[in-house]
């Protein structure tokens, strides 16, 4: 009998270590979130399987603010390392779009965390990017115009959350101020 309860017990003891492990590490380094190490996801296939259980639990809880948060994180991180830099590409817009969109939502619903303040505007600046007037070669003017209007309004945005953000969280102003669009 009291090997069994020793066994039960060493099981949970276990199984706590395994879950506490399992969990997702977010930090903030100099106003730059991050998810588990500063040099995070330079293999997509390495968070594989915790992104198939993100985009499972918001098929079936879309308002779950956790799981937005956190998708958000992945596509910004994947986008740092996977997507070519080519500031033409749709793919890489598209899931900052979309990454955007999951952020807001989860602010919209009530996430108090800096986590989340700090990746709106770290989202916004990567959008700020992606809409930059350099390679103006490649666009028509009415397109250079779309594009200067979206890198505008991307900036603005960026701007004001790290100005927020500055204010929130004093101790790390200067990193914030440091990140604003230029």
């Amino acid at each position: 009998m009291k090997k069994s309860i020793f066994h039960f017990s060493l099981f949970i003891l276990l199984s706590s270590f395994v879950k506490v492990k399992a969990q997702a590490q977010v930090k903030i380094v100099d106003g730059i979130i991050y998810l588990g190490d500063v040099d995070f996801v330079r293999n997509e296939k390495k968070y594989y399987k915790f992104t198939d259980s993100l985009d499972k639990n918001l098929n079936l809880h879309p308002n779950d603010t956790t799981s937005l948060f956190y998708r958000a994180l992945l596509y910004l991180r994947y986008n740092n390392f996977v997507v070519n830099p080519d500031l033409s590409s749709n793919q890489a817009t598209t899931k900052l779009l979309i990454a955007k969109k999951m952020a807001d939502r989860a602010d919209s619903l009530k996430m108090q965390s800096l986590y989340i303040k700090v990746l709106r505007a770290q989202l916004c600046k990567e959008l700020a990017t992606r809409y930059a007037p350099i390679e103006i070669w490649r666009f028509n003017e009415k397109q250079m115009t779309e594009r200067k209007k979206k890198f505008d309004y991307y900036k603005g945005l960026a701007n004001s959350y790290y100005d927020g953000l500055a204010v929130l969280d004093k101790r790390n102003a200067y990193d914030y101020q440091r990140l604003k669009v230029k």
